[in-house]
């Protein structure tokens, strides 16, 4: 069974315009590590020399609507198109609730808190009949990290079937390292950039799924996100098994 556990994270980044680089600034080599994997489902050259990295800025991070397209470089829909499109929840008066649709199916809700950090509260999946929900809300972009914080947090993660909506189907914990790594040049079909290296690495267990999962978001100031790869490993008994590894590079821009 699927664990719906937010590869949105990497799409709702796609669709924030993010100011990773700040006055006081530095270099971080990319690790060796971290190398291995952007270069092994993004391609080589993609992510190049390090830049000028200062603290995450999610204050200025101003949402907006729009539709992002995306080049699907490695993984099951290798040599496909996917479109992020961010709207703005019209019952939400704040202003600070906003839904993310990727594809025909799958929708995130995220919120902007009152530090202006910004988190996902719910995903719903369609094509599996479920809606998740996160306590805490996983973070995306917390204002004022810098370049080799890590932050840890465990999230509750409980699953509800669409037609039984306050009925809770299954449940767990995530545990979350959450780092921002450095920033570096990235080459893209839209263009190149100097971009934040985002890293998420999650395991834990929801229902009888046991979860593995490292993301990587790469976010460009006033762009979004322009490349992000996902190495996911669930597996629920004799149930369901997901081993997958995808990787994307922005191709258009609103």
């Amino acid at each position: 069974m699927p664990t719906h556990v937010s590869h949105f994270t990497g799409a709702v980044l796609a669709l924030l315009t993010a100011l990773p680089l700040a006055a006081a600034a530095d270099t971080v080599p990319l690790p060796d590590s971290d190398r291995t994997a952007l270069d092994q489902l993004l391609g080589s050259g993609v992510v190049g020399d390090p830049v000028d990295a200062g603290p995450l800025a999610a204050a200025d991070i101003p949402l907006r609507a729009g539709t992002w397209t995306y080049q699907v470089v490695a993984g099951k829909k290798k040599g496909q198109t996917e479109s992020d499109v961010m709207s703005q929840l019209e019952r939400d008066a704040s202003g600070a609730g906003w839904k993310l649709a990727v594809g025909t199916n799958d929708v995130a809700f995220i919120q902007v808190g009152d530090d202006q950090s910004i988190a996902i509260v719910s995903e719903q999946d369609t094509d599996q009949g479920v809606i998740t929900r996160f306590t805490p809300a996983e973070p995306i972009v917390t204002a004022g990290m810098s370049p080799g914080d890590s932050k840890q947090v465990t999230i509750g993660v409980k699953v509800y079937d669409l037609s039984s909506p306050d009925e809770v189907s299954h449940s767990g914990s995530l545990n979350l390292e959450y780092s921002y790594v450095g920033a570096y040049k990235v080459t893209v079909p839209a263009g190149s950039y100097d971009a934040a290296l985002l890293r998420w690495v999650y395991d834990g267990s929801v229902g009888p799924a046991s979860v593995d999962d490292t993301q990587y978001r790469l976010i460009a100031k006033d762009v979004g996100i322009v490349a992000s790869i996902e190495k996911k490993k669930i597996s629920a008994l004799l149930l369901y098994h997901d081993n997958s590894n995808t990787g994307r590079v922005l191709e258009k821009t609103p």
